[in-house]
């Protein structure tokens, strides 16, 4: 009987598609179901899918195509009961929501407007393909009309740009670069692209010809740089003596006026070291000299109408002369194009702002779970401690000198020689557990590093690790191999006392046949998101082996719902430059706007002096420009989401440096950890709300068009907005505030928004402002984020707006915050009374009438200091 009623239902629900199609207004066939309708166009299927009120997935296949067997690794939510309704005409198919209305036209183009009517988004026949692989580099391709709007997210890169519209990108994992293809607009919505393989944005339409085409003439010598007897991989690489420069130069007469935009390829096959530069009409408009480089660089100029700029092209140490691309100043669309999948396969995503589409994100791909509170402390790290016995004295050093910090970091070349980790090497590291436990002792946290690309016979046969042919990485996508390469981990780190991994070279970069095969299918279909999975196994091994412990992973790569896996991204193997300063601000604002709140990068540059591989700067400890590079770099990680140091073969604890700059660090290392009650409450948002810890200006303006490509400026959470120093030398700095009120942080002066000011800007201070109507709780000075203290906890209020913070409260360190066990206080003032009123907010993990809150409240601006004591009892205080 129960197999009758099933078949009788699968009959019914065929025979009602039938009836669907046969009775449809609409030019094509249309077949619905529960959540979607499909469109038979010519020979190209279209199915658009409701997956919520405010997301909507769309996937075109040509007739005949079979479909993908490749997991999804990326999206969490199956398709929610909301209400929707469709409405066809001869030539339109109409498919509304509560919030989106989905227009579908005959030709197959899709248009999407909010529900006040507003065009969001719609499609574009130019550039929208789904081809074979013999047909071209790209198999798949969709192009939307680009309107008057900023775009934001798709990962982190260093070409200093902070808006995307018409700009070419490539999205490919590499060290420094990270592709994560999700988009947003400042118009209301936002595009994840479906899918994992190398995948280019606005594949530029135009080329730029150079009557030279030499080849590059090199020759190799074996020399190879080897420090105490061990091979170091960066320092290790083949030098090449130059027989020419590969200089060339030709002219460019533009034909309209406006903004270019350019794409220099510099080699097919990857490369390694020398430097790529791209002069137009005297300007840099791409600039590349670290050791690690991308093979695409983008860059962008303003150039007028029938002017000849004169185009030099260097790319020294590169295996080809490259090419040069660009994109005309009305390009005005916007196109994902992959090399990989036969179907065009995305997510449109709407929302009244950024903050919103991020969220509605992060619904469909994972919220980020809270750290342990001491990951937002500061991380001492550097390349690297050799041994036991000098890390355990660094740590103690630091302690002795009272510079607060909650981690230390062992970096590579811990394990034996001629092996590549995760095991420790007894002869220098004779035990690692009491090691541990000293720090423990010292409220210290380790943090190792470690591959997913091991070099250790003797662990690959015990674990049982396949790894991907052509390469020493494991075949993550493997199940059963990611579990066991856990247990490695666990076994060698863990079970020791470590309490975090460092997840280095996770793109990855060494796979040199992408032909091959993984276990889900050819690695070139999965290419993309190999640190996703490498994170997932970590975050899901540790949770389930440590349930009371939160996890916490530092990774160089990352993809879309990387956010879920309790992992922090970092920017990879930079460059001690001015210029790269300038680009790291930049690369981390869009990383964060691409929906993964939790980013890095090395305080100082990894690559330091001419004894780390770079040329620019003879001795980091003594070299004054250095220090004050050091000094601004230390100024910007004091406001990133983790505030860590580090260097190659550099000593980067801050007494190395001299007075003046340790005098500086101790301010704002000290200033970081007083701001910690107000950075661990919006890390709260990050989870509880999907907010932003590190944001650009356009993130809370997305429609004062002035905010649209400031790179320099950023929020700190919701209040506070940090004005970075990016120039040698630079005293003093014009920025731009936003409509609206602002205090100045250091001397609480109040100031009116809307406008450009110029600003001082003394070695030892960097302009930060606080939004009128904010409140910022401040801690007393500790040593470590957990530090107990009896000094009651400052609440500064900002007046001139209503305004509301929640204080939150946990045990630092578990996840028992999922099941509610937390405390928010409510802090909310009226601006049209002068009162603040301080209220229980959610949770019980505090018992207030036992355990009551000391604050002294200080009204910005009148001079009032109130102290209070917090039992439960709601508070009214009048100023």
């Amino acid at each position: 009987m129960k197999c009758f009623k099933q078949n009788l239902m699968v009959i019914s629900v065929a025979l009602a598609l039938l009836i669907s199609g046969c009775q449809s207004k609409f030019k094509h066939t249309i077949e619905k179901s529960e959540n979607s309708v499909t469109i038979y166009q010519d020979s190209t299927i279209i199915n658009i899918e409701v997956v919520n009120e405010s997301i909507i997935h769309v996937q075109k296949t040509l007739s005949g195509n079979k479909s993908s067997t490749i997991p999804d690794y990326v999206t969490i939510i199956k398709p929610q009961n909301v209400k929707w309704s469709i409405e066809e005409s001869e030539n339109e198919l109409a498919i509304s929501t509560a919030l989106i209305k989905v227009l579908v036209n005959s030709d197959g183009t899709i248009f999407y407007r909010s529900k006040q009517g507003n065009q969001l988004l719609r499609e574009t026949n130019k550039q929208t393909f789904i081809k074979s692989k013999t047909e071209g580099e790209h198999t798949v391709s969709q192009g939307f009309v680009a309107g008057d709007e900023g775009l934001y997210g798709l990962g982190q890169f260093q070409s200093g740009i902070m808006n995307w519209k018409n700009v070419p990108i490539r999205l490919q994992q590499y060290n420094q670069e990270i592709a994560i293809p999700f988009l947003v607009s400042t118009k209301g919505y936002g595009i994840y692209w479906h899918n994992y393989s190398l995948t280019d944005f606005n594949n530029p339409e135009n080329e730029i010809q150079f009557t030279s085409t030499n080849k590059v003439k090199t020759k190799n010598s074996s020399k190879e740089t080897v420090l105490d007897g061990e091979k170091e991989d960066v320092a290790a690489h083949i030098t090449k003596d130059k027989v020419e420069n590969n200089i060339r130069e030709t002219t460019f007469i533009p034909t309209k006026t406006g903004e270019y935009t350019f794409m220099a390829l510099s080699d097919n096959n990857g490369r390694m070291r020398g430097e790529i530069n791209v002069n137009i009409g005297g300007d840099d408009i791409i600039n590349y000299s670290t050791i690690w480089m991308p093979r695409r660089y983008s860059g962008k100029k303003h150039l007028e109408a029938g002017k000849e700029y004169k185009v030099v092209f260097k790319n020294t140490g590169a295996k080809i002369p490259g090419k040069l691309f660009y994109n005309e100043p009305d390009y005005n669309k916007t196109v994902f194009s992959s090399i990989a999948g036969n179907t065009i396969d995305y997510y449109f995503i709407e929302g009244n702002n950024p903050s919103e589409i991020i969220s509605n994100y992060q619904v469909l791909t994972g919220k980020a779970p809270m750290f342990a509170k001491s990951a937002y402390g500061f991380w001492q790290c550097r390349e690297r401690y050799h041994n036991q016995k000098e890390l355990i004295e660094n740590a103690r050093e630091m302690r002795k000198r009272e510079i607060p910090f909650d981690n230390i970091v062992q970096d590579w070349f811990y394990w034996p020689n001629g092996t590549k980790g995760p095991e420790w090497d007894r002869a220098k590291y004779p035990n690692p557990e009491a090691m541990a436990k000293e720090l423990k002792d010292l409220n210290l946290k380790l943090m190792v590093s470690v591959w997913p690309e091991v070099k250790n016979k003797k662990l690959e046969e015990k674990y049982h690790l396949t790894k991907i042919k052509s390469s020493n990485y494991i075949d993550v996508y493997d199940k059963g191999v990611s579990e066991r390469f856990y247990k490695m981990l666990s076994d060698s780190m863990f079970h020791k006392g470590v309490s975090s991994i460092w997840l280095d070279g996770t793109e990855p970069e060494g796979v040199k046949d992408t032909s091959v095969n993984t276990a889900v299918g050819p690695y070139v279909e999965v290419q993309n998101p190999y640190s996703l999975e490498v994170t997932r196994t970590m975050y899901e091994g540790r949770r389930n082996e440590f349930p009371n412990e939160r996890v916490f992973n530092l990774t160089r790569s990352a993809y879309a719902g990387q956010q879920r896996y309790g992992a922090t991204s970092w920017s990879g193997d930079v460059e001690a430059s001015w210029e790269q300063l300038s680009e790291q601000i930049p690369a981390g604002l869009n990383f964060t706007m691409a929906g993964v709140p939790y980013w890095t990068h090395d305080i100082g540059g990894f690559f330091r002096d001419s004894k780390s591989i770079n040329p620019i700067y003879d001795n980091q400890y003594t070299n004054h420009e250095y220090k004050e590079l050091l000094t601004r770099w230390f100024q910007f990680g004091t406001f990133s989401p983790i505030f860590r140091i580090h260097g190659y073969v550099s000593e980067t604890e801050i007494w190395r440096y001299g007075s003046e700059f340790e005098s500086t660090a101790r301010k704002f290392i000290d200033l970081r950890y007083k701001l910690m009650p107000y950075i661990y409450s919006e890390a709260w948002k990050i989870t509880n709300k999907s907010s932003l810890l590190m944001s650009p200006l356009v993130y809370q303006y997305p429609n004062d068009k002035n905010t649209w490509n400031i790179k320099d400026q950023f929020f700190f959470g919701e209040s506070i907005m940090v004005c970075s120093v990016t120039e040698y030398k630079q005293r003093e700095k014009e920025i731009y505030l936003p409509k609206g009120e602002w205090y100045n942080f250091w001397t609480d002066e109040r100031i009116n928004g809307n406008s450009k000011i110029t600003v001082n800007t003394p070695l030892n201070s960097i302009p930060i402002f606080v939004k009128a109507g904010s409140i910022i709780p401040m801690g007393p000075k500790v040593q470590y984020a957990t530090q107990k203290t009896n000094e009651p906890t400052l609440i500064k209020v900002y007046p001139g707006k209503d305004t509301e913070f929640v204080l939150y409260l946990d045990d630092n360190e578990s996840y028992d915050y999922e099941k509610g066990v937390f405390s928010e206080i409510r802090f909310s003032y009226s601006d049209s009374t002068k009162e603040l009123k301080i209220n229980k907010g959610s949770g019980n993990y505090i018992d207030f009438k036992k355990s009551p809150m000391n604050f002294i409240v200080e009204m910005v601006g009148n001079n009032k200091k109130e102290e209070v004591i917090f039992k439960e009892k709601e508070l009214v205080l009048k100023f």
